[in-house]
């Protein structure tokens, strides 16, 4: 098996679907702590589509007006880990992009549940699929380097042990 890092096909399908769904959740979230008002206007076009039952477009608003602008700056502060996990882990192959999208993935969870809950609280299926993702990212964790503490080539290749002389 090869260790070297590179990126799969698995990997970049992965890291491109979740580097978009963040990018796009985090600027929606934003724009709704900012200009909510601006945000209900296009969800009443959204409404006049027809795209939804006039029931169902009265719960999404209800849920989306029943969400503060702190909350949603949180969201926004939770789609942002889990883009920068995805660009490390895909760009820059490293692995604490892997611990950052975790991590994400455990805030957003708590974010959902805890500091907003209701409607918007995560179920089992929201679940299921982040524990999924986070599955699927674990997989490639082989094909990915663990960044290096320290500069390990100056310090071994130009200074070598030679501790043996003093003996």
């Amino acid at each position: 098996m090869d260790n070297k890092p590179h990126r799969t096909p698995i990997l970049w399908i992965l890291g491109i679907i979740t580097m978009v769904d963040s990018l796009f959740s985090a600027i929606a979230y934003l724009c709704w702590a900012i200009a909510p008002n601006s945000m209900l206007k296009s969800m009443d076009i959204i409404k006049e589509m027809n795209l939804f039952s006039a029931e169902q477009a009265d719960q999404i608003l209800s849920l989306y007006t029943s969400i503060s602008s702190w909350q949603y700056l949180l969201l926004t502060v939770v789609e942002i880990m889990l883009f920068t996990g995805a660009f490390l882990m895909l760009v820059k192959l490293n692995k604490v992009g892997f611990h950052v999208y975790t991590i994400g993935k455990i805030l957003e969870f708590c974010v959902l549940n805890f500091a907003i809950g209701g409607l918007a609280a995560m179920n089992v299926n929201g679940i299921i699929m982040s524990v999924l993702w986070v599955l699927m990212y674990a997989t490639q964790l082989r094909y990915i380097q663990q960044p290096d503490n320290h500069n390990n080539n100056f310090s071994e290749q130009n200074f070598p042990d030679n501790t043996s002389s003093y003996e």
